[in-house]
């Protein structure tokens, strides 16, 4: 009974330990459309552009890491009137400068995020908007 306990503890330590703490950052975006300011918190995302201003919870949809390309995709949890888009995503190249390399996505609906899934995220929609984003100087990498 003691080992099983102990065996139940220390299972559940490793799952802790192997647990990722959530994706957190600032970013800055450049261009006309794409000026202002993206910042991933673990409870609230708030991307900030010339024609959108989203700030709200999200929960996380997508999330993965191969070879170094990272895509995380949440949705967002409330719906807020200056914000075009209902699910955004973050991805970066692989490349070593975690400072560059990033770029974010939003899409209209989730019809549109499905369909640009579908077609290897090369899809372009009325309602989708990409754009290049640096890290912020002060930002810790991944």
């Amino acid at each position: 009974m003691i080992r099983l306990a102990l065996a139940l503890c220390m299972a559940a330590g490793l799952t802790a330990q192997a647990g990722e703490a959530p994706f957190t950052g600032r970013f800055l975006g450049t261009g006309r459309a794409c000026y202002g300011m993206l910042a991933v918190r673990t409870q609230t995302i708030s991307w900030l552009t010339t024609f959108s201003q989203c700030q709200a919870p999200h929960k996380l949809v997508e999330h993965t890491d191969s070879d170094g390309h990272l895509r995380i995709t949440w949705r967002f949890t409330r719906i807020i009137p200056g914000c075009r888009y209902e699910l955004i995503s973050l991805t970066h190249d692989g490349g070593p400068n975690q400072d560059i390399g990033w770029s974010v996505t939003g899409y209209g609906s989730e019809q549109s995020y499905l369909n640009d899934k579908r077609a290897g995220y090369k899809a372009a929609t009325p309602d989708t908007m990409s754009c290049y984003l640096v890290r912020e100087a002060d930002q810790k990498p991944r």
